[in-house]
């Protein structure tokens, strides 16, 4: 279909498109691990088990721009699955994107298409630009994801945080001063799902045998990335905490975590997430993003609250 000035856009099956994803994603302007070829993928073979047809937009048979849009019951909705995604997103050569959410609003009127599109940033360019070419369309806020900007020193981050919340993570830190905290490989993601049972009831709901296998690929996947970010808080040799996390760029997001109830004496929870920005600021991130969830603790790390967005029509 001839979307806009000379623009064409394609649907094709996700599995062909690998070659076509890695190159728009390694020059969208912000891209995230949760955009990337391998999230997609580990999410299509282990939860959503399709091969879905998604949006390409093409110039001079050249892509220019990918939408992970599927159109299911006459509504195109972004192919994710609401239990994992925490954010979704296009990707695109720079200077596209007006012209494909353009063709794309073009595409969803001559079909009469409903649109639910979520969850986005609101910085994304589909809730920038789509409103500005179809007038009946509604933009709300949906899902809590706080996210912390780092500063340069781990005493400037302690300083920015209210003198009682200072205190009180100093004193945590000093009482775990034998606990160690440690990288482990993909390898060991039993850590996890045992310590995510052991530290919350509806986290143990939520492993079931499809959520453990996409975590498990999904973490060989970034390991092999070098996105993954997989840490370990042991008592002795004993693991009292995980923090499941990716990074990319100049950003952190602490995807899940556990923790051993029997040791919550030391908050190792508290402790595991502390000393890990703590080395996110000595190794130059930037921000520390806490994704889906309104959980008062992240707040309490000093992290300001932020919406991802719903697009619907």
């Amino acid at each position: 279909m001839i979307s806009n000035r000379g623009l064409v856009l394609k649907l094709e099956n996700f599995s062909r498109c690998s070659a076509i994803w890695e190159m728009l994603f390694n020059q969208t302007p912000n891209p995230s691990p949760f955009t990337s070829f391998d999230w997609f993928h580990d999410l299509c073979e282990n939860l959503l088990k399709v091969d879905p047809k998604i949006m390409i937009f093409f110039e001079n048979d050249q892509p220019v721009g990918i939408i992970p849009g599927v159109i299911e019951d006459d509504t195109l909705r972004l192919l994710g699955d609401e239990r994992v995604t925490d954010i979704n997103d296009m990707i695109y050569l720079p200077g596209y994107e007006h012209r494909i959410i353009k063709g794309l609003a073009s595409f969803t009127k001559s079909r009469n298409l409903h649109v639910e599109l979520f969850p986005l940033e609101k910085q994304s360019p589909l809730i920038l630009y789509l409103p500005k070419f179809v007038d009946d369309v509604i933009i709300e806020e949906i899902d809590t994801c706080p996210i912390l900007c780092l500063p340069d020193s781990w005493e400037a981050y302690l300083n920015n945080l209210d003198g009682k919340l200072r205190h009180e993570l100093r004193r945590k830190l000093r009482k775990a001063a034998q606990v160690t905290t440690q990288s482990i490989g993909a390898e060991h993601i039993e850590i996890l799902f045992n310590l995510m049972t052991a530290s919350d009831i509806n986290k143990k709901e939520f492993l079931n045998d499809e959520i453990c296998e996409f975590f498990n690929s999904i973490a060989h996947s970034f390991f092999k990335n070098d996105w993954l970010r997989f840490r370990a808080t042991f008592l002795d040799s004993q693991p009292i905490g995980v923090l499941f996390s990716f990074q990319y760029k100049d950003r952190i997001y602490l995807y899940n975590s556990g923790f051993d109830p029997d040791f919550s004496h030391l908050s190792p929870g508290i402790i595991a997430i502390g000393i890990d920005i703590k080395a996110a600021i000595d190794e130059g991130f930037k921000y520390y993003d806490f994704l889906r969830g309104e959980e008062k603790y992240k707040l309490h790390f000093g992290a300001q609250k932020r919406y991802t967005v719903r697009l619907r029509r």
